[in-house]
């Protein structure tokens, strides 16, 4: 932890980022644990009870270890540092020191807070603006699975059913209960939400059959729940059901992260509504449509009973580039249930890292210019096409050139805002 005085007229802010999918970072780490050390008011091992001649906590702690001749921290051990040739520790333990805070060698933490004061807000009230004490966090991905369950999905992927197979890999294995499937594993860093479409019967012979569970974080035991309710039957309207889901997706914004869909099918899409082009011609379009409304697919082939030129297309468009790319973008096919789980878990673990930052506080938006922004050391500029933006009262985006900056794996983030633009928030 570093050491030092925080800007009195600055909140300075902790950075939390849902890095990769499988957990958050923090990059304000808290002090490493150091073994448990003895209580100094209780006599130490050896003194056949009778109360240690030590005056100190250090010398209570860690005896002989404490005084010991050093030229450097590291020749001190946990719990120590080296002070004027010497080994010592100002404190053994929070209580040791009048802000409570006692760092992993042994320093009271001088980090002094402006005001001083402990703020006195009632805890069933939101907290005053305490220089220092405001956090940030990046947001996580909302991601919408597309998924086949059409009658081909009865066909064998391996040993048993595709729509068995892609139930175990999302879901786990029915007879392990810690088995919980990739949604599970990533529910805590990504907001699912769920689609499975086929055809049934209308009045015209064919009629949009879609499922769903909304996009919500911690979302596990929905999907499941309507996952295990369902079977395979009728047709593959894959572009209807694309254009179902982007409607709905492009209309809402749960966490103000990343829009993704996975389409994962094991056949040639088909189609229920009047469409002028050709069947996978017209999921390229919706594709197509779906990605200048922000949202990126990717492309999961079960088998290879799809048309896979058709599928690379649609991985191509969905990330953005040309339909036939001299340097495509990643389809995933899967002939095996260990492919399929790959294939879900590569894609979640590659999903854009967020530009969006929530605060946990609002900031004035009239007054949001006078907040300061520093990415890898450089000062970004507020309203700047490469600079960043409030969002939302307690969200920063990063835009431009600035977020791919954070989508390349840069971390050195800093926001800062005065306290009489920024208020807290209890969430």
């Amino acid at each position: 932890m570093q050491r030092g005085r925080v800007n009195n007229r600055q909140l300075r802010l902790c950075m939390t980022f849902a890095l990769g999918l499988s957990g958050a970072t923090s990059a304000c780490e808290a002090p490493a644990t150091r073994p448990a050390v003895s209580n100094p008011m209780e006599p130490t091992a050896g003194s056949a009870g009778t109360a240690s001649s030590a005056t100190t906590p250090c010398q209570v702690a860690y005896g002989s270890a404490c005084d010991a001749a050093c030229s450097g921290d590291a020749a001190c051990g946990a719990g120590l540092h080296c002070k004027e040739g010497k080994c010592t520790a100002e404190c053994v333990q929070a209580s040791d020191c009048a802000n409570g805070k006692c760092t992993s060698d042994g320093h009271c933490d001088d980090i002094m807070l402006m005001p001083t004061e402990t703020d006195p807000t009632p805890t069933s009230e939101n907290p005053k603006c305490i220089e220092g004490q405001v956090e940030f966090k990046a947001v996580v991905p909302q991601v919408w699975l597309l998924l086949d369950r059409s009658g081909s999905m009865t066909s064998l992927l391996g040993t048993t059913s595709r729509w068995v197979a892609l139930g175990t890999v999302l879901l786990g294995d029915p007879t392990n209960p810690l088995d919980r499937g990739v949604v599970g594993d990533f529910e805590k860093s990504v907001a699912f939400g769920a689609v499975f479409y086929t055809t049934g019967a209308g009045a015209s012979g064919c009629a949009l059959d879609l499922e769903s569970v909304a996009l919500a974080a911690n979302n596990y035991v929905h999907i499941r729940q309507r996952y295990n309710k369902l079977s395979p039957s009728g047709n593959t309207p894959t572009a209807d059901s694309i254009a179902a889901t982007v409607a709905v997706a492009a209309s809402s914004d749960l966490t103000g992260g990343p829009k993704i869909l996975v389409l994962a099918t094991d056949g040639a899409p088909g189609s229920c509504s009047p469409r002028t082009g050709s069947a996978t011609s017209e999921v390229e379009k919706e594709v197509e449509k779906a990605f200048q409304k922000k949202i990126q697919t990717f492309a999961i082939s079960i088998s290879t009973g799809t048309d896979v030129p058709h599928m690379q297309r649609v991985a191509n468009i969905g990330a953005g580039l040309a339909a036939d790319s001299p340097t495509p973008a990643t389809l995933y096919t899967a002939e095996s249930q260990q492919q399929l789980k790959d294939a879900f878990s590569s894609i979640l673990t590659e999903v854009p890292r967020s530009c969006v930052f929530e605060l946990n506080g609002n900031v004035e938006r009239a007054r949001a210019g006078e907040g300061t922004v520093v990415l890898a050391g450089q000062e970004l500029t507020f309203g700047d096409p490469d600079g960043w933006l409030l969002k939302q009262a307690d969200q920063v985006e990063l835009v431009g050139s600035a977020c791919a900056q954070i989508q390349a794996g840069e971390a050195n983030l800093d926001i800062s805002f005065p306290c009489a633009v920024f208020t807290p928030v209890v969430k």
